[in-house]
């Protein structure tokens, strides 16, 4: 039976007055680190598609599915859409912080979990560690899922862990809910829910009978779980394209078919970059210290060690094997595991050098992820997506703040090279909803386009926004405006005024 009173007597018993300052803290500091300068960092191509989505689901419910079209789960486009409310004027910022309260979601999520399982004072030192842990600083900055799949990990994780100790069917619901709702956010959140069959090695015993009886009790009640979760993620098939979501799975896994043509079409390549992803993103030392978490886990409690182990090494031996594009935000659940060893290691073994080597390791990445953008150091891959590469959306807030101003004297249209992703939906996300400023994406954008908007001088200005092209033909009628340099000089973008015809 539900007793508030009890839950505030627990509490009252277990956390002293320094622990509630403690938790205080933790917490002002993540939102501290979250919220500063947050809409700060170049829009990255895909914030732009996410946000885009959520502002024409916001205006039309018809399309409150959108995301499917191209086969990404809604969950995302729902939960920016109460942002955009509160700041239609910055939906850059309303983006992000959809990101921030999935971190604040992981964060609580993290605190309960270590509390659970290695006690109090490994929660409150993992959740002050969480907080800066480069890994989740970044991406809970960004108007990207990922910090979402990270919370639905850390909470199937928990629940996981608490249904085949308790065995309680109020759990099994709590789990397929949950399941079942972070299901919406990402694909990959299956594999957190299909490593449930191995919890029973928690309950592992000599007593075989018992051991039968109690785990068929936790495999009829996580049945329940699977069933619930089943019944939300099947609210998408009141869209028309559900079906792109398996489409879209095989853009970045192997089918099995696949797989058994050429098994080890990745596996080199994934097998080199996925734990070097892992640990730099987490600034190696807190990864390291997990490992060693890891192993000391292992001969306290052999059960947990080996149930953290299989939950490392069989979603790894998944990724290495059926991969084809490999990113460090799709790894960010490893960074929880090991974290949560970590904070296991670092609540037993508390010595000050191993919290000099953490802040040394993290401090660089940290600092340049809050105010020295074009500066983090980040693997090549990240460099590339987010710093360096045509997705790395520098300038794109200038050049839409240029336009605001040029259509104080008359109305502008700007023509983008790219009608998904970069630029159209990047310039978008900058657009207000009393801007004169219309956007017209073309791909590909060639000559052709030029000068099929001419006649559209004759009332407006015409910008042309190049994001990929670096070519521009002497007979195009275009003049340069503005050329737009990233970091690393890697990309860059153009911005062209169109001429009329001569």
């Amino acid at each position: 039976m539900f007793d508030v009173f009890k839950i505030f007597a627990f509490f009252k018993k277990t956390f002293t007055r320094k622990d509630v300052l403690l938790m205080i803290i933790i917490i002002a500091l993540f939102f501290l680190t979250r919220l500063v300068n947050l809409d700060k960092f170049p829009i990255f191509s895909d914030e732009g598609i996410y946000i885009r989505w959520a502002k024409v689901a916001w205006h039309d419910a018809s399309w409150r599915f959108i995301s499917l079209t191209d086969g990404k789960q809604p969950l995302q486009t729902w939960g920016t859409i109460p942002f955009l409310k509160f700041f239609p004027d910055n939906a850059l910022l309303a983006g992000r912080l959809f990101g921030v309260m999935g971190g604040f979601l992981s964060l609580v999520g993290f605190f309960v979990l270590t509390f659970y399982l290695f006690g109090k004072s490994a929660s409150l030192l993992g959740s002050f560690l969480y907080v800066f842990t480069p890994y989740f600083l970044f991406y809970e900055r960004m108007a990207l899922v990922d910090s979402w799949v990270n919370a639905g990990f850390i909470w199937i994780f928990l629940l996981l862990i608490y249904l085949i100790k308790e065995r309680r069917l109020s759990t099994s619901l709590i789990l397929g809910l949950a399941g079942g709702f972070f299901l919406l956010a990402k694909s990959s959140v299956r594999i957190f829910l299909m490593l449930g069959v191995i919890s029973p090695i928690l309950i592992f015993q000599k007593n075989i009978k018992k051991l039968f009886q109690e785990s068929v009790n936790f495999y009829f009640l996580l049945g329940i779980s699977a069933l619930i979760a089943l019944v939300i993620y099947n609210i998408q098939r009141l869209s028309p394209f559900f079906h792109y979501v398996a489409q879209k799975n095989l853009t970045f896994i192997m089918s099995f078919d696949e797989f058994l043509k050429t098994p080890f079409q990745y596996f080199w390549n994934n097998l080199r970059y996925t734990p070097l992803y892992i640990f730099w993103e987490m600034g190696f030392v807190l990864g390291l210290i997990g490992l060693m978490g890891l192993i000391r886990l292992m001969g306290k409690d052999k059960k947990l060690g080996i149930y953290f182990l299989l939950w490392i090494l069989l979603p790894f031996i998944a990724i290495v094997f059926f991969t084809k594009v490999l990113f460090p935000r799709y790894l960010i659940f490893f960074a929880s595991i090991f974290l949560a060893l970590a904070s296991y290691y670092l609540s037993e073994k508390k010595k000050i050098i191993f919290f000099v080597l953490i802040f040394l390791s993290v401090f660089v990445l940290d600092f340049t992820m809050l105010f020295g953008y074009r500066y983090i150091p980040f693997p090549s891959v990240d460099r590339g997506q987010y710093i360096e590469g045509w997705p790395a959306g520098w300038g794109i807030k200038e050049t839409m703040e240029f336009a605001r101003e040029k259509s104080k004297e008359k109305p502008v249209v700007i023509i983008a090279e790219g009608n998904f992703g970069m630029a159209y939906d990047v310039l978008d996300v900058f657009l207000k909803p009393t801007d004169k400023i219309t956007l017209k994406g073309y791909w590909p954008l060639d000559e052709k386009q030029l000068y099929e908007n001419q006649p559209l001088l004759k009332d407006s200005y015409v910008y042309v926004f190049f994001s990929h092209r670096d070519e521009f033909p002497d007979f195009w009628p275009i003049k340069l405006v503005k050329r737009i340099e990233k970091p690393g000089d890697q990309s860059d973008f153009h911005i062209f005024e169109l001429l009329p015809k001569k």
